[in-house]
Order: structure tokens, then C-alpha cells, then sequence
């Protein structure tokens, strides 16, 4: 049985449904907003970076299309470009399958890193902030990190192991 998909959530959208690229680059944008803002990276900013790490060139403008969903047919050099820029597979803008496994693993990394966090104490805006730019293997270790810390404090000489689903 599938799982309701973490972009479930938003409006409009079923677990099931066809996931557009303006939706999947939505998901990406959102998850790379700076910490402690929520602001998103200018199209701009994305361009040169993007530029800068794959040579690939893309206007401004043409991501703000894409993003609104007014360009809907990305050349497969575009979405290449795209994907390494937010360390995704490729298959994520091809694959809705790939793309509801890569937002449902993130989404529990998330949810794993806020239980250890909240179970540590922490609740500074700014440390949270700081981790939500991590991958969803880094938030894991973060996680881990917390629960040995909190169990070398309190004595124990196993911390306690996660909850995996």
C-alpha cells in the first residue's frame, strides 16, 4: 500500500495525482529556502549558480516560467542541470514514483531530526534552520549525533536507536 506522499499536503495535490515539474520545482525551492527567513533563492541567484557549477545556462525568467508552471516541457539538459543543482536524481522531474520517494524520505529525515531535537531540548530557531539545509542522509547523522550526546550526558552506554519506518 502506498503512503500518503509528504507533497499530499499541499493544496490541490493527491497522493496519486501527476506531479507537474512546476510542482516538483516547488517542492525544491521550498526546501532550500534559507534558514530562518523562508526566503527561496532569486531565479537569479539559481541561474548563476546553476551556470557556475554545470555550464548550463538558464535565464531567469525561464525558471520563474518553469516554477509557475508556464514552461512545461524542459529540455532533458535542463532538468539534468536542475537535478545536480538540488541533488536529486534526474529521474525525479521524469519519475513521479522517484519523486514521491525522494519527498517522503525527506520528510521523515525531517520528522526524525525534530523528534531527537525535541527530545534533546533544542529548540533554537536558528540551529533548526541551519540543519533544514541538510540532506536527508545528513539530517539522519545529525539526529544520531543528538540522541549519543544526550546519552553520554545522561549516562547511558547505549544511546537509544530511532524509530525507522
Amino acid at each position: 500500500m502506498h503512503r500518503e506522499s509528504a507533497m499530499s499536503g499541499q493544496e490541490g495535490i493527491t497522493p496519486r495525482q501527476r506531479l507537474t515539474v512546476a510542482q516538483k520545482l516547488d517542492h525544491l525551492l521550498n526546501l532550500h529556502a534559507k534558514p530562518g527567513n523562508d526566503d527561496k533563492p532569486s531565479y537569479k541567484t539559481m541561474a548563476a549558480e546553476i551556470a557556475a557549477q554545470s555550464g548550463e545556462t538558464f535565464s531567469a525568467a525561464y525558471l520563474w516560467q518553469l516554477h509557475r508552471g508556464e514552461r512545461t516541457n524542459p529540455t532533458l539538459r535542463h532538468l539534468s542541470a536542475l537535478a545536480a543543482y538540488f541533488g536529486v536524481p534526474v529521474s525525479y522531474f521524469t519519475d513521479d514514483d522517484v519523486a514521491r520517494s525522494v519527498i517522503d524520505e525527506e520528510d521523515l529525515a525531517r520528522r526524525e531530526l525534530d523528534r531527537s531535537m525535541a527530545e534533546a531540548g533544542v529548540s533554537a530557531v536558528y540551529l533548526r534552520g541551519d540543519l533544514t539545509a541538510l540532506s536527508p542522509e545528513g539530517k539522519r547523522m545529525a539526529a544520531d549525533m543528538i540522541r549519543q550526546i544526550r546519552a553520554l550526558e545522561q549516562g547511558t552506554k547505549k544511546p537509544p536507536s530511532p524509530p525507522r519506518a
